[in-house]
């Protein structure tokens, strides 16, 4: 009798089958299962990334078209008053916001340094976070 290569490798992948049933059978009758790993976010985690993510959307389109909805004036107005005088913005790039300084006749006076754009800027997230966590109550 001759025995071919095909066949005895067609008895060698049902063996394997059968060996991998037979130990996944086993696995379910003990328990021994795998459960996929589960990442769970506590809920006060969840809101600060919420809060987060609408604060930098707000302070985008402030950079890119001035505060023009209701909370984008209110934050802006925030910051203005924090500052004691009127701003303006102006976008060298999309990260970078330059702040300007407004006289009594609505014509801007000079242009702020890069240390003070930076530090207003982080002053409008923290005004923006604060603001945007007092509406989501």
């Amino acid at each position: 009798m001759v025995i071919s290569a095909y066949q005895v490798n067609n008895v060698l992948r049902v063996y394997g089958n059968q060996l991998r049933q037979s130990r996944f059978s086993k696995m379910l009758n003990t328990g021994n299962t795998r459960l996929p790993d589960m990442i769970s976010i506590s809920a006060g985690a969840k809101r600060k990334a919420i809060i987060d993510k609408v604060a930098s959307n707000v302070i985008e389109k402030i950079g890119q078209y001035g505060p023009h909805e209701d909370i984008e004036k209110e934050v802006f107005q925030k910051l203005e008053d924090e500052y004691g005088a009127q701003l303006t913005i102006s976008t060298e790039s999309p990260t970078d916001l330059i702040f300007k300084v407004i006289d009594e006749n609505g014509e801007t006076t000079n242009s702020l340094s890069i240390e003070d754009s930076k530090f207003l800027r982080h002053k409008l997230e923290e005004i923006t976070k604060d603001t945007v966590n007092k509406n989501m109550m």
